[in-house]
Parts: C-alpha cells; structure tokens; sequence
C-alpha cells in the first residue's frame, strides 16, 4: 500500500469511527450482538433466538435473521417480555474506545463475533460477486473510503482493531468469540455468550437451540424481503481463492495495519 493509500486509509478511518454512534444508541440494551460480516451472525442469532423461545415458552425465530427476538439496531421488540438483545455489525466510536470513554460510558455487555478475516472475505466476495462485478484479487485490496464493497479488508482491520481495543480496555463487558470456536462446540460456545449477556437459559434450552439451527430449517426461513444468500451451504477452502500476489498483499497489509490478530496466525497459509 502506498503512502498515499496508507493516509486515505487513516483519514477514512477517523472519519468512520469519529461519526458512528450507532453503539451508543444501543447503550440501555440488555446486551448486544456485534459481528463482522459472513461470521455466522444469522447462525449464532438463530441458535440464541431459539433457545430464548424454548426457555420463555415462546414460537421460534420467524425468519432464519432471528430480528423478532434479537433485533437490529432500529427494530421494535417482539416480545417485550424478553431481554432486550440487539445485533449490529457496528465499529465503536472513538468516543467511547478509549480509556477515558470507557470508564465514563457504561456499555451493555457485547458479544464480538470475530472470523479469519481470509475467510470472511472469500464468504463476502462470493455473496456479493454479481454486484461487485469485479475479479477477488480487485476486491481484496479493496476501498480504503469504504464506498465500494459492503465489507472489504480495510472494514475488517477496522472492526478487529477497535473492538480488540474495546475488550482491552473492557474485559468485563466484551466478550469475543471467534466462529470457529462456535463451530467446533457449538453447545459450549453458545453457553458462554448467554452466561455473558445476564441470560440464565437451560442446558435443555440451549441444546434446543443448537439443534433447531440446522441449515435445512434456516433455509426454509429465508425473508424475501432480503437478499438470498444469507446462509452459506459450503465453499472450497477460503485460502484458495489467494493466488501468490494476494497472498502477499494481504500479509503484508496484515502485518502493517492489524494491531491484534486475535489469535489469528496470518503468516499461516497451509489448509488445516
């Protein structure tokens, strides 16, 4: 990345996090949700929503986006009987990512759903090809302004950066979780979200919700008032989408602008 990159980046930025409040909108929630894109957010909303539903003896999710029990940052509770939870893929202001901010501005408790951003690039590439209309290795380096693509790399370091800052500065109230982990237990990782958003759910009842989140039901539950696509059936291995150029372009980029990997090796690009 040039210099000249490099300051559009920076300025961009300060601009994104300097404006967004949408965090602090959601201050009163009982607890949020904030993910990065293609991470497994409508999996994840699903399995929560779904064990709320069993434990408070309420009908399941609607639709496989779960915003009638866990709503985006401008829906009207459902169910007001239910904790209030919110989902967001919002980037904290600066407002509030700093020590000062931090002490002075009580947050709800945060869920962070976090994924190789490799990954979570090819998942958003693949989703959005036909609107994008351009080859990945273009989309992989990407919009500093954040105007182009719904999700690019330069979005990624952003999101991992402030929110890494955000569980330092707030171990108590962030709680990151990376998919991965979810995918590898989703029963244990699901427990410790609700632990952590004050949700005194069952065993019984979270079971419930790992087992209702099956992607054949959610599937069935897609809204037709969004985009299809939203539950991914499968993919080749994201790192081959990276040809040797991309590869050393998003190390590179990796190395310089990501200041936590959150335990992410991105020197790493043998298959598991």
């Amino acid at each position: 990345m040039s210099r000249i990159e490099s300051g559009r980046f920076q300025f961009h930025r300060l601009r994104h996090e300097l404006g967004n409040y949408s965090l602090l909108r959601m201050r009163h929630c009982d607890g949020v949700i904030v993910s990065m894109h293609q991470s497994g957010t409508h999996w994840l909303k699903f399995m929560l929503a779904s064990a709320m539903a069993e434990h408070f003896g309420l009908p399941g999710p609607q639709y496989n986006h779960a915003n009638d029990i866990i709503g985006g940052a401008k829906d009207t509770p459902t169910y007001p009987q239910l904790p209030e939870l919110r989902s967001s893929h919002t980037i904290p202001p600066l407002l509030v990512a700093n020590g000062l901010g931090a002490k002075l501005i009580t947050l709800p408790p945060c869920v962070v759903l976090v994924r190789d951003i490799r990954a979570s690039l090819v998942s958003n590439y693949n989703k959005w090809r036909e609107r994008y209309a351009v080859p990945f290795s273009e989309y992989l380096r990407g919009d500093p302004s954040g105007h182009r693509f719904n999700s690019d790399i330069w979005w990624c370091i952003r999101f991992v950066n402030a929110w890494a800052r955000m569980q330092t500065l707030n171990p108590a109230r962030v709680k990151i979780v990376r998919y991965e982990a979810l995918v590898q237990d989703p029963f244990q990782s699901l427990q410790g979200i609700a632990d952590h958003l004050g949700l005194s759910l069952s065993d019984a009842s979270l079971e419930a919700g790992v087992r209702a989140a099956t992607k054949n039901v959610m599937s069935k539950r897609s809204d037709p008032d969004r985009p299809p696509g939203e539950i991914n059936q499968g993919e080749d291995h994201a790192f081959a989408a990276y040809d040797g150029a991309d590869r050393l372009f998003f190390s590179a980029s990796s190395r310089t602008y990501l200041h936590n990997s959150l335990g992410y090796d991105y020197a790493l690009w043998a298959v598991p």
